[in-house]
């Protein structure tokens, strides 16, 4: 084949390429394009002069929206592999957490609640306390309890910037918080069941404590959930491990009303305790909530808050579940090192008289006759002067034995045998 022939038009010097405005890539991190569209759908409500205004309910529906939007760019129109299918169902549960903020007061239900629901009551002992202060309800309490302990670490922030200062000058009182106490009274099937509940068995918690766990929920800060999905999935760390740990249990045992199967934070948390633990906690509190009653809330909240009616739709999630919490369980209760006894071999020793070796569990036999030892008549019991048969025999069963030398009193001969 010849080559092609040159053009006589061709130009010989370097032409300037006209420089051309490219468009900017859209984004590729998944957290990066839910934030681009949640913007376009802010704005376009800002734009719209009939509305009203923002809100919770407002911004729950845009963040739902631009989360559908972003999750059928990102994960839809192609094949995904083990590790992208569990990445999505992850990216679905924290992302519903940002909508609803589980750690918000309103998740606290009035006593008055519908029998079915789980509640919270006021502790009998402290609900003098407790209205001396204007606080009637749980809610109330633990709201008030929470505000005060942001007041407090502001003003400890105020005063770290002035090194002079002491803290110990610093005068913040702490208010009655620690005191009051509320006790949660699980859902049952009927008032009258619920009646029934003992609550001198329920084991009280202060309000300053459920306020603390809300305000140190694991998701509070969060603000890019794929990330914090991706950071559960890759997580061998095992401070972290321990960390996440901690959050599940405190939530047992101190705020036990995010369980619900109402509240997405059930899922969190079921990613990282097993059930059995959950109500083994519950039950060391005073709490009884039976392992289907926590498999019935979490197939609830699967099926009503993230849309999962079928155990297709349900096994990603359940299938990294088991995986998280046994890496959890090994991080946090590792296994035993069993100890290996090396046995060293036993030298072979000649039985043959007068050969020198290494000396056996038992000694060679004697040869020959030999004498009876010597016996003192009197100083132990026996007939005609000899001691009786049995080693134990003449001394009482509850007689210490005294642990001497052999031949270092005159009771006991020396032994020639």
């Amino acid at each position: 084949m010849s080559p092609a022939p040159i053009s006589q038009t061709a130009v010989t010097s370097t032409s300037v390429t006209p420089q051309v405005n490219t468009p900017t890539p859209a984004p590729k991190n998944f957290d990066d394009m839910f934030h681009t569209k949640f913007m376009h759908i802010i704005q376009e409500w800002k734009n719209d002069p009939t509305r009203g205004q923002l809100t919770q309910k407002d911004r729950k529906s845009f963040i739902e929206t631009a989360y559908s939007e972003t999750d059928d760019s990102f994960f839809g129109r192609r094949r995904l592999s083990d590790h992208e299918i569990k990445l999505q169902a992850l990216t679905k549960v924290f992302y519903k957490v940002l909508a609803e903020e589980p750690w918000s007061e309103d998740w606290i239900r009035a006593p008055d609640v519908e029998r079915k629901l789980s509640k919270f009551e006021m502790n009998k002992d402290t609900i003098a306390l407790a209205a001396d202060h204007g606080l009637l309800t749980p809610r109330d309490a633990v709201k008030a309890a929470r505000e005060a302990a942001l007041k407090h670490q502001e003003a400890l922030k105020e005063h770290a910037k002035d090194p002079k200062k002491n803290v110990k000058d610093l005068k913040l009182s702490r208010g009655p918080y620690d005191e009051i106490e509320i006790i949660y009274i699980a859902g049952t099937v009927s008032s009258t069941a619920t009646n029934k509940i003992d609550r001198e068995n329920i084991y009280p918690v202060s309000v300053s404590s459920v306020a603390n766990v809300l305000q140190n929920h694991i998701c509070r800060d969060m603000v890019r959930p794929f990330s914090m999905a991706e950071r559960f999935i890759n997580c061998t760390d095992v401070s972290e491990l321990e960390k996440m740990r901690k959050f599940a249990c405190d939530v047992c045992d101190f705020a036990p009303h995010l369980l619900d199967n109402d509240n997405v934070s059930l899922l969190v948390v079921l990613l990282i305790l097993p059930r059995s633990d959950c109500c083994k906690r519950f039950e060391n509190n005073g709490i009884r909530v039976e392992g289907s009653t926590i498999s019935h809330r979490k197939a609830e909240c699967m099926k009503n808050k993230m849309g999962w009616n079928t155990s297709e739709l349900k096994k990603p999630y359940d299938a990294f579940a088991s995986e998280f919490q046994a890496r959890v369980r090994n991080a946090c209760n590792p296994a035993p090192r069993t100890r290996v006894n090396k046995v060293k071999p036993r030298k072979s020793v000649s039985m043959t008289p007068g050969m020198h070796g290494t000396p056996s569990a038992y000694s060679s036999p004697h040869m020959g006759y030999m004498a009876a030892p010597q016996v003192r008549t009197g100083s132990l019991p026996g007939v005609n002067g000899y001691s009786s048969p049995g080693p134990s025999a003449s001394r009482p069963a509850s007689a210490p034995r005294v642990r001497s030398s052999v031949g270092s009193s005159a009771a006991e001969p020396m032994d020639l045998s």
